[in-house]
């Protein structure tokens, strides 16, 4: 091992003062070279460990791109909230009218075809003077208009949670450009009427 005297440092730095000293390999300082650097104020490192970390290039750190999940589609998620209100309807109707009921939960499995795309015959459709199977597809506006005159009839309630999904249907409908939603809007509507106990259409044409 090499030692690295006082005098070889002052014969270094005369020759070209310097600021910092980087010990050579396989060398050590003596106590008094020590010194020198020290009352120099001269940055120095005589541990071998730590020059040899300093002169070595760190490892190359590799970070993997975080995998993030596509977003969920923003139709589809509406179209869940939607299907949910059907069955939340369809209980509240339950213990006043089953069959009423069970024509509302057949329309929640109805609005699950949308969602793929695909027309579903929606069953039973009975037929009235204004809807049928031929017409079910194609867009209609509401029979007429529900106020709070139709609210305090005997079948207010059943009319009113209805009448909400429609236009709940309606409003989905226009923001998506979706056309399958027809069949159901037009089933609500007849729904409507006929709980109103309407056995002719009152349709505006």
């Amino acid at each position: 091992m090499k030692f690295i005297t006082e005098e070889d440092l002052r014969i270094l730095f005369r020759r070209e003062p310097f600021a910092s000293y980087d010990l050579p390999a396989q060398a050590k300082l003596t106590p008094g070279a020590r010194q020198f650097l020290l009352d120099k104020k001269i940055s120095f490192c005589d541990d071998p460990l730590t020059a040899k970390r300093k002169t070595s290039k760190p490892a190359e750190v590799i970070t993997e791109a975080p995998v993030t999940e596509p977003a969920p589609d923003r139709f589809l998620l509406k179209l869940e909230t939607l299907k949910a209100q059907f069955l939340e309807a369809g209980i509240s109707l339950l213990d006043r009218d089953v069959l009423l009921a069970e024509q509302v939960f057949d329309l929640e499995r109805k609005l699950s075809f949308v969602g793929k795309g695909a027309l579903s015959e929606i069953n039973p459709f009975e037929p009235c003077t204004g809807f049928n199977k031929e017409n079910q597809n194609e867009p209609y506006s509401d029979c007429f208009e529900i106020t709070g005159f139709h609210a305090q009839s005997e079948k207010g309630r059943e009319i009113v949670l209805l009448h909400r999904l429609r236009c709940l249907v309606r409003e989905l409908a226009a923001e998506a450009g979706e056309k399958n939603f027809n069949p159901v809007i037009n089933r609500l509507s007849q729904m409507i009427c006929l709980l109103y106990g309407g056995n002719a259409c009152q349709r505006k044409k």
